[in-house]
C-alpha cells in the first residue's frame, strides 16, 4: 500500500492594523510504505525506480496547485482613510489582497483604538466594539449585514453595563435593561420593532418600583404612575396613543391626595382641585384647553376637609387676569411676582414679561421689620445673563458679577465685609479657566 504524507498550514492576517501575520506553506514528507512489497520478491521493480516516477507526478499534478494557492495568500494590508495632524492614522480599513475591507478601525488623537468593526460584503459584519479614551470597551454587538443584531451592551465602567438589549434586524426588540453604576437594575423597557410596548418600569434604591409607564403611541390608551420609596402613589395620569391625555391625581409622600384634575391633549382642561395634606381643599381652578378661565379660589386650611376661609379670589378672561400676587396675560407671567423664601425668611421679587423671567432681586427681612437686599441680577432664556450682585446683611457689597448664558463671564469683583476689593476674576465662559488676581488690601 502506497501513503503520501503533507500538510497546507495557511495563516489569515491578525486583525490588527499593526501585526500582519503571512500566511504559510509548509511541505512536510513525501514517503512510500512497502510494507506489502516483500511478498513481491518477484518484481523487477526496485525501491529506486518505484520512487522517482511517484516524485514526478507530484511536481507535475500538485506543485502548481500549492504555487497558485501561495500566491493568493498575499497579507492583508492597511488603507488609511483620514490622519491626525502628526500623521498618526484616524480612521483606516484593512483590506484583503484582492481589495475587499475587512475590517474598519478608528483611533483617538493619543492612540487608543477607538473603533473596532468587521466588514464582509462592503458592509459591516461580525462582533463591533468600541472604546473610550481610556481603552475600556463602552459598546459591543454583533452586525449582521450592515444591521445589529442579538444582544449589545453599553458600559460606563469596565465590565459593568449601564444598558444592554436585544436587536432583530437594526431594531430593538424585547426587554432592555438599565443598571446603576453598581449593577443593580434601575430601568425596564420592551420593545417589539423598535417600538415601544408594554409597561416600562423604573426602580428605586431599595428595588421598589418607582415608575411604570404604559403610555406608548402603539396603545389607544396608557397609564402613568409613580410610587415614593415606601411604596406610596405620587402621581396618578392617563394617556391617549401615547399623550397626555385623561384623569390625573397627585399625592402627597405620605399618601393624602394633592391635586386632581384632567389634561386633553396634553392641557389642563375643566376644573383642577388642589388639597392641603390634611384634605382641606386649597385652590380651585378653571382651565379651557391649558388657559386659565373662569374662576379661581383659594381658601384657608381647615383640619375637617371643608372650605376654609376665602383668601383669594379672580376671574381670568381668555388666559388674562391676576391671582395669589401673580399676574397672566395671554396666558403667559407678566409683571412682579413676590415669593417667599425659607418660611419668610428672605423674599424674592421677580420681573416677568411675556412669559420669560428678566429680573430677580431677593430681600433679608431683618429684626426691625424692614427688608435688606441681599441679591439682585437679571435673566435671560431661563439663565443668569448681565450684571449680578451680592451684598452682605449689613448692606456692604459682596460680589458684582457678570453672566452670559448661565456662565461668569467678563470681569468679576469681590470685596469683603468692609468693602474693600480683595480679589478680580476674568472669565472667558465655557472650558476656559477663570484667570484670578489677588489685591493687597490696605488696612
Amino acid at each position: 500500500m502506497l501513503e503520501f504524507n503533507f500538510k497546507i498550514i495557511l495563516r489569515k492576517p491578525l486583525k490588527t492594523p499593526f501585526v500582519t501575520q503571512f500566511h504559510r506553506f509548509e511541505f512536510l514528507e513525501t514517503t512510500a510504505n512497502y510494507s506489502n512489497l516483500h511478498k513481491k520478491r518477484s518484481s523487477p521493480m526496485s525501491l529506486g525506480n518505484l520512487y522517482q516516477p511517484l516524485r514526478r507526478l507530484i511536481e507535475v499534478l500538485l506543485i502548481p496547485v500549492f504555487s497558485s494557492v501561495l500566491l493568493s495568500c498575499e497579507p492583508n494590508r492597511l488603507e488609511v482613510v483620514e490622519t491626525f495632524e502628526n500623521g498618526a492614522p484616524k480612521e483606516a480599513f484593512e483590506v484583503s489582497a484582492d481589495g475587499e475591507k475587512e475590517v474598519y478601525f478608528s483611533w483617538y488623537r493619543n492612540g487608543i483604538k477607538q473603533e473596532e468593526m468587521p466588514y464582509s460584503g462592503g458592509v459591516p459584519n461580525g462582533f463591533y466594539r468600541k472604546w473610550n479614551i481610556s481603552g475600556v470597551v463602552v459598546e459591543k454587538g454583533y452586525y449582521r449585514d450592515s444591521l445589529r443584531e442579538g444582544v449589545w451592551q453599553w458600559f460606563a465602567v469596565e465590565n459593568k453595563p449601564f444598558m444592554r438589549g436585544l436587536y432583530k434586524k437594526g431594531l430593538r426588540n424585547g426587554k432592555w435593561e438599565i443598571f446603576d453604576e453598581n449593577g443593580k437594575l434601575t430601568a425596564e423597557n420592551f420593545f417589539v420593532g423598535d417600538s415601544a410596548v408594554g409597561v416600562w418600569r423604573k426602580f428605586h434604591s431599595n428595588g421598589k418600583i418607582a415608575e411604570e409607564n404604559s403610555c406608548h403611541s402603539a396603545y389607544e390608551h396608557g397609564l402613568l404612575r409613580t410610587f415614593a420609596e415606601n411604596g406610596n402613589p405620587i402621581i396618578y395620569q392617563e394617556c391617549l396613543y401615547g399623550k397626555i391625555n385623561g384623569n390625573f391625581m397627585s399625592y402627597y409622600a405620605g399618601g393624602a391626595r394633592h391635586k386632581i384634575g384632567r389634561f386633553e391633549n396634553g392641557r389642563q382642561s375643566g376644573q383642577w382641585i388642589e388639597y392641603y395634606a390634611n384634605g382641606g381643599i386649597r385652590k380651585i381652578e378653571n382651565w379651557v384647553y391649558g388657559m386659565r378661565n373662569g374662576e379661581w379660589f383659594r381658601f384657608g386650611t381647615r383640619d375637617d376637609g371643608e372650605l376654609g376661609i376665602l383668601l383669594a379670589q379672580t376671574e381670568f378672561i381668555d388666559g388674562n387676569g391676576s391671582f395669589e400676587d401673580t399676574t397672566w396675560k395671554d396666558n403667559k407671567i407678566d409683571g412682579f411676582i413676590d415669593i417667599k423664601i425659607k418660611d419668610g425668611e428672605y423674599k424674592r421679587t421677580e420681573f416677568w414679561e411675556k412669559g420669560e423671567k428678566v429680573s430677580s432681586a431677593d430681600y433679608f427681612a431683618d429684626a426691625a421689620g424692614g427688608d435688606s437686599k441681599v441679591a439682585e441680577g437679571f435673566w435671560k432664556n431661563g439663565k443668569k445673563d448681565g450684571v449680578w450682585r451680592n451684598w452682605y446683611k449689613s448692606g456692604v457689597l459682596k460680589d458684582s458679577l457678570n453672566f452670559k448664558n448661565g456662565e461668569f463671564f467678563g470681569l468679576q469683583f469681590h470685596y469683603d465685609s468692609i468693602g474693600r476689593l480683595y480679589k478680580r476674576e476674568t472669565a472667558r465662559g465655557g472650558k476656559f479657566p477663570i484667570m484670578v488676581e489677588m489685591l493687597q488690601v490696605k488696612p
